[in-house]
């Protein structure tokens, strides 16, 4: 495809100077303006000459053209931004994986520009900070004016659907396949969903960071799982097996004799391993419920074991046995 001749265009010679080129713009952009010529051709024959123009009184282009770099064939091509975002899910999720949907911001091409954020015909208006004039007076005297580069006039090519950006924002829905025991902390990595491409180069990753939501049964602490069970008096201090809920379900655990409140714990019942992690324990925390009150058969029991309990103190309580001693010293 040969090379357009910009100085052909403008009907100036190749040594021309910068007033010519400037003199025959402006004559051409009179004769071809759409506002001023209804021809079919004056829109094109417009862009032909304002590109002309400015081309040619582009600050050092044939320079910055010649001083390029060559491409380089094993270059690596360059890769989209990395994301972060956090995801929220539920404790048993977390445990046991699950599939989750997140919504990314998402961009569509423009249609207007075709995705180059830039139009056909660029809007030209009149510089404001030189009136057209295309030099501002300094303390030195005249210079050109550094906001239209001495042109008197400024060019917008930016599509106005898009501002010049060349796309639209549009939210997506991703699922994502959360693998079973990730911690909250935890990262995972969806390659390339994170930055857009840029020409040539391939998308960036998006980085997942998983938070859990507060559980209305289970507390996680580092790998172990906390569990607050309500539990009667008396099953307390008869012992037996009571239910415990667990990340697996109902658990029966055996009570020692006169459990006490001290926290059970069960080995590796808490959050489960993943990969060099161990698992957690269950911590399960014992609340002694009390009735609200005692029937007669209930007092009676009570009172007979009370009963059998005073008479055994020195081997079932050694600190009431001495209690006993220190009032009858003060009889």
């Amino acid at each position: 495809m040969p090379a357009v001749n910009f100085h052909e265009i403008l009907g100036v010679a190749p040594d021309a100077t910068a007033a010519e080129i400037k003199r025959a713009y402006k004559r051409l952009a009179m004769r071809w303006h759409p506002d001023r010529n209804p021809a079919p051709e004056a829109h094109e024959e417009f862009r032909r000459v304002r590109e002309a123009f400015e081309r040619l009184t582009r600050p050092s282009a044939f320079e910055e053209m010649d001083d390029a770099s060559p491409e380089t064939p094993d270059a690596t091509p360059a890769r989209g931004e990395d994301r972060r975002m956090d995801i929220f899910v539920d404790l048993l999720q977390a445990v046991h994986g699950s599939t989750v949907s997140i919504t990314l911001d998402g961009r569509v091409d423009c249609d207007d520009c075709d995705g180059s954020g830039q139009r056909n015909y660029g809007r030209t208006t009149m510089c404001a900070h030189c009136h057209g004039s295309g030099r501002i007076r300094g303390k030195t005297g005249l210079k050109p004016c550094p906001h239209c580069h001495g042109k008197g006039f400024t060019t917008d090519h930016r599509c106005p659907s898009c501002d010049g950006r060349g796309w639209h924002p549009a939210d997506r829905q991703l699922a994502i396949s959360l693998p079973p025991a990730m911690l909250p902390g935890d990262e995972l990595r969806i390659g390339g969903q994170g930055g857009s491409a840029p020409e040539g180069g391939e998308p960036g990753d998006l980085y997942l960071t998983v938070r859990t939501r507060p559980h209305p049964l289970f507390r996680l602490d580092r790998h172990d799982i906390h569990v607050t069970v309500p539990v009667s008096i008396f099953r307390l201090l008869a012992g037996g097996t009571i239910d415990v809920p667990s990340l697996d379900g109902l658990q029966e655990i055996l009570l020692p004799e006169i459990a006490g409140t001290q926290p059970i714990r069960v080995a590796k019942a808490g959050f489960p391993a993943r990969g060099r992690r161990h698992a957690g324990d269950l911590v399960i925390h014992l609340e002694p419920q009390y009735p609200c009150f005692l029937s007669k058969e209930q007092k009676a029991m009570l009172e007979m074991a009370e009963q059998v309990f005073q008479h055994q103190l020195d081997s079932q309580s050694p600190a009431l046995a001495q209690w006993r001693e220190v009032l009858e010293s003060h009889r």
